[in-house]
C-alpha cells in the first residue's frame, strides 16, 4: 500500500508507520525530480502535511481569473516554490529534504525533537560548554522547539528524553544511510529540524501562493510565462550536471524548460521553446533601446583574453551619462538578481556562491555562441587591450520592431524590460564609488 492509495483517515492515523511515511517520501522525491506534481498525486501529501499547501505553488488550467467576477479555475498541479528550493540548498542531500518536509507534521517530528532534546541534555552535562553551544548553533531557530520540548517533558511526565530509535528509523536509514538516533546523525538531525522550523514558520505567516497558469508554448502569451512563482530550469549544460547525482525530469507544462527545436525554426518559436534564448535576447534589446535614449546604458563586456564564441564569463555594467561605469558582476550574477526581483526561482537550485555563478556562466557560454551564429547578438572588438562588447545584431534589432516579434518585444514583455532596466539603474544609484570597468 502506498500513500496515494490511502484514504484521508488512514493517512493521518498511520502517518508514523514506515510504510505510509515511505509512500509520502516517494511522492516528495517525485515532486523534487519533476519540479511539481499533479493535484491528485499531491492530495495525500496535503492531507498528511497540511502546511505544504501554503508553500507549494498552485497551477491552474485556463485563465486564473475573470475580470467580471474573478472566478478561479480548479487547481490541477502544485510546483516547488523558492522556500522549498532554499530548504534543499541548506541540506546535504535529497533524503534530508524529504524528511524535513515530512517533519512539518507535528506527529512525525515529535520523536526527532525528543532526540534533539536528549542530545542537548547530554551536551549540557559535559565539561566543555562549547559542545552545547555548538549544538544550539546547529539547530538554529529550531532550538526554540527543543527547549519547549524539554520544558513540556519535565512538566507533564517528568521523564528524561532518551536517545532511542523511533518509528521511522528504517526510513531514516533508507534515506540517509543511518537512523537519526545514531551519533553520526547529529548534524543531519539538526539540519532537518532547522529547515523544518523555517518552513513551518513560513507556512504560519503567509497566505497560500497565488495560482499561476501552465506554460504556454504557442508564443501567444509567451511573456505571461515569466510570472511570479514560475520556476526557470537551469540551462541544459548545467542541468545535466545535476542529473548525474539524481535523476531530474522537470515538467515542461509547468516549468520554463528548454525544449528541442528544428534548425529552421522561426525566432518566435525558438523564444517560446528556449527560455534562456529569450532572456538573453531581451537583455540585448533593452540595452539597444536604452542606448537610443542617450542617457547611459547597459554594457555586456568580454574580459580580455577570452573567445567571444566561448566566453567563460560575460561582465555586466551600467554606464552613466558622463561615461562612468559601475560593475554589476557577471551575467550569471545579474540574472540571479533579476530573477529574484521577478520572484522567479531557478530549478533545481543555485546557491549564491562564486563557484555556482561560474558554473552558470559556463552553461550560458554555448547559448551566447548560438545567439552570435544566429545574428541575434554581435561582438564588437574594442582593440588596444580594451574589453570587447556584445550588442544586439542590427538585423535582429530591426526584426524586433516588425511582425511577428514586435508585440513580444513591445507591450507584451514590458514588465520584464522594466525589471531589467530598473535593476541596472538601482544598482548604479546604490554604488557609492563608481569604478571604470577595465577587466
Amino acid at each position: 500500500m502506498v500513500a496515494s492509495n490511502m484514504d484521508s483517515r488512514t493517512q493521518i492515523n498511520s502517518v508514523l508507520t514506515h510504510e505510509a511515511a515511505q509512500g509520502y517520501c516517494q511522492l516528495l522525491g517525485q515532486l523534487w525530480s519533476n519540479g511539481g506534481l499533479t493535484a491528485s498525486k499531491t492530495a495525500p501529501l496535503l492531507t498528511a502535511i497540511p502546511e505544504l499547501k501554503k508553500i507549494l505553488q498552485p497551477i491552474v488550467a485556463g485563465a486564473v481569473g475573470d475580470t467580471e467576477n474573478d472566478l478561479k479555475e480548479e487547481i490541477n498541479a502544485y510546483c516547488l516554490s523558492a522556500p522549498l528550493l532554499n530548504a534543499h540548498n541548506e541540506l546535504s542531500q535529497l533524503g534530508e529534504w524529504q524528511l524535513a518536509l515530512l517533519g512539518l507534521n507535528a506527529e512525525v517530528r515529535e520523536h526527532w525533537l525528543n532526540l534533539a532534546a536528549a542530545r542537548c541534555r547530554e551536551a549540557g552535562a559535559m565539561n566543555d560548554p562549547q559542545v552545547l553551544v555548538k549544538l544550539i548553533q546547529q539547530l538554529g531557530n529550531a532550538s526554540d522547539w527543543v527547549l519547549a520540548q524539554l520544558e513540556n517533558t519535565s512538566v507533564t511526565t517528568g521523564a528524561t528524553p532518551q536517545i532511542v530509535a523511533g518509528p521511522l528509523a528504517q526510513l531514516e536509514r533508507d534515506l540517509l544511510g543511518h537512523s537519526l538516533n545514531d551519533n553520526a546523525a547529529i548534524p543531519a538531525l539538526c539540519r532537518i529540524l532547522r529547515a523544518c522550523f523555517t518552513l513551518h514558520a513560513l507556512s504560519e505567516q503567509t497566505e497560500a501562493l497565488t495560482p499561476i497558469q501552465p506554460v504556454d508554448i504557442s508564443a501567444k502569451q509567451l511573456a505571461h510565462n515569466w510570472c511570479q512563482g514560475r520556476l526557470l530550469v537551469l540551462p541544459d549544460a548545467l542541468l545535466s550536471e545535476y542529473c548525474l547525482n539524481q535523476p531530474l525530469k522537470p515538467n515542461d507544462d509547468w516549468l520554463l524548460v528548454s525544449r528541442p527545436v528544428n534548425d529552421g525554426a522561426k525566432l518566435i518559436e525558438r523564444f517560446a521553446h528556449q527560455p534562456w534564448w529569450f532572456l538573453l535576447s531581451l537583455v540585448s534589446f533593452v540595452q539597444d533601446a536604452w542606448a537610443a535614449e542617450q542617457r547611459g546604458g547597459l554594457l555586456l563586456t568580454l574580459p580580455a583574453g577570452q573567445n567571444a564564441f566561448s566566453p567563460a564569463q560575460v561582465n555586466v555594467a551600467v554606464q552613466g551619462i558622463d561615461g562612468d561605469e559601475v560593475s554589476l558582476g557577471s551575467l550569471a550574477e545579474f540574472f540571479t538578481q533579476l530573477l529574484g526581483e521577478l520572484n522567479i526561482a531557478l530549478y533545481p537550485e543555485l546557491t549564491h556562491s562564486a563557484e555556482e555563478f561560474q558554473r552558470l556562466n559556463r552553461a550560458l557560454s554555448p547559448l551566447i555562441a548560438q545567439l552570435l551564429a544566429n545574428k541575434i547578438w554581435q561582438f564588437l572588438d574594442a582593440g588596444r587591450g580594451e574589453p570587447g562588447h556584445y550588442r544586439i545584431h542590427p538585423d535582429f534589432s530591426d526584426a524586433c520592431y516588425s511582425l511577428p516579434l514586435a508585440p513580444l518585444f513591445g507591450y507584451k514583455s514590458q514588465h520584464l524590460q522594466q525589471a531589467i532596466k530598473q535593476l541596472a539603474q538601482t544598482s548604479y544609484a546604490n554604488k557609492k564609488v563608481p569604478t571604470r570597468l577595465t577587466e
